[in-house]
């Protein structure tokens, strides 16, 4: 096949098409059947979930939803970061101020979390929208996470955790009721052999400030042992086989405010728009799905501000004339429609001065001529309208370049004698006595 045949058929789309399946090309991201749903692959969820799926239940479930809210998980950071000497109850007291949801606030307790959330900023924001949409398939690919880890023989009870079964599902818990400790590993060996080469997950290299030994190869890793108060420890625990958060309000302060108990009155965790802070959602199904605009609501949020409400149009009330009887035989006519009235939206406003509106008294027009005979009108004559011509702007004639005036003529006077002999000619016309001065020199 000649080379120029050949390139133009390996320009044809569906060619192409054809070449990328058959070569097994994998798409970077799966999308449902609705154009406007984003659904993560399962290979996509594996690799979100892997650097975390070996924490301790409670500590996960706290980053798994505090990473709904990434902006408060980045001001939370930078507010450990910039204060390192508050710890235990004024590191509590501190955050107790600030405006963030209770899970952000309970990760404050664990700086090396915030810190990995803060620099994993892109990969914070995929997991929290993960768990948004697809919060079954999340807790279910944490479980075949685990399974994979103790398979593979580094999933183990030690002195930090306590990993356990329970109810055909693997719970990790601390070892010691009071000190919580961070696990550090690298997914791609922990879970054995990764299995989707195009998504393979990243793992965090703590700095040495949070106590880790230098660790490289296979197995879990402990940092320095944590506790945390009551208030940021123990308020909410995954429900492995419901897929979901429950949540229990007595045990942490915050959320037993009347703006939290409302929504967690049945004991389940939901997805809080407000301490989304502006933060984009992923697709427009969940963002329609989560903030619902409530019209009424909104006019009242414009009431507050101190705007007018919109003035409503006054119903016409139609008046009806008093009944007389018809005497006659002929039918009643039927009242001609009235024009209805608009109520005015504002009365008089003070200091102005309300004046009468003119009226105008109809010009009157002259009788039309009548007919000689009778007294139909005759029609009036409507006379052609009168075109007018068009004026002629007067042609202006093309400027005239005139020449340049020739330089005046020196005066060059003539010489004496020659008046004196016209002076002579003029004397002796006349008779006079001719002068015989003699002729002076030019001068």
């Amino acid at each position: 096949m000649p080379f120029d045949a050949m390139r133009d058929r390996l320009r044809n789309p569906l060619l192409l098409l054809l070449i990328a399946l058959c070569l097994g090309a994998t798409p970077t991201y799966a999308q449902s059947s609705s154009s406007d749903t984003y659904v993560f692959s399962q290979d996509e969820l594996d690799e979100l979930v892997a650097p975390i799926a070996l924490y301790p239940d409670d500590l996960l479930t706290e980053i798994l939803m505090a990473a709904t809210y990434p902006l408060e998980v980045v001001q939370a950071a930078r507010f450990v970061q910039e204060n390192p000497g508050l710890t235990d109850q004024a590191l509590e007291d501190a955050v107790a101020d600030r405006n963030w949801d209770p899970s952000v606030q309970s990760l404050s307790a664990f700086p090396e979390v915030l810190a990995m959330m803060n620099d994993k900023l892109d990969w914070t924001q995929r997991l929290g929208d993960a768990f948004i949409g697809q919060q079954q398939q999340v807790m279910d690919t944490i479980q075949k996470l685990r399974e994979r880890a103790r398979e593979a023989g580094n999933l183990n009870s030690t002195s930090e955790q306590s990993v356990v079964d329970q109810d055909n599902s693997i719970v990790i818990d601390p070892a010691q009721p009071d000190y919580v400790y961070v696990p550090v590993y690298d997914p791609t060996i922990v879970y054995g052999p990764w299995w989707a080469p195009d998504y393979v997950p990243w793992y965090w290299v703590p700095p040495p400030i949070y106590g880790y030994p230098y660790f490289a190869g296979v197995g879990v890793f402990f940092g320095r042992r944590h506790r945390p108060s009551r208030n940021h420890w123990g308020w909410a625990r995954p429900d492995w086989h419901g897929h979901s958060v429950h949540v229990d309000v007595g045990r942490n302060p915050i959320l037993n405010q009347p703006r939290y108990r409302q929504q967690y009155a049945q004991g389940v965790w939901q997805h809080l728009p407000e301490h989304r802070r502006g933060v984009s959602y992923r697709d427009s199904a969940t963002r329609s799905r989560l903030i619902n605009v409530d019209p009424a609501a909104a006019q009242a949020r414009l009431n507050y501000r101190g705007r007018e409400p919109t003035p409503a149009l006054a119903t016409p009330t139609p008046q009806r004339s008093p009944q007389v009887p018809n005497t006659s035989g002929r039918p009643s006519p039927v009242p001609a429609p009235q024009a209805p009235t608009l109520a005015s939206p504002r009365g008089p406003m003070s200091g102005n001065v309300q004046r009468e509106a003119p009226t105008f008294a109809p010009r009157s027009s002259p009788a039309p001529p009548r007919a000689e005979q009778g007294f139909n009108r005759t029609p009036t004559p409507v006379a052609s309208p009168a075109f007018r011509q068009p004026v002629v702007l007067p042609s202006v004639a093309p400027p005239v370049f005139r020449q340049p005036m020739a330089a005046a003529p020196v005066f060059n006077p003539a010489p004496r004698n020659q008046v004196e002999i016209e002076s002579n000619r003029g004397r002796a016309s006349l008779g006079a006595p001719v002068s015989r001065a003699a002729p002076a020199a030019h001068r």
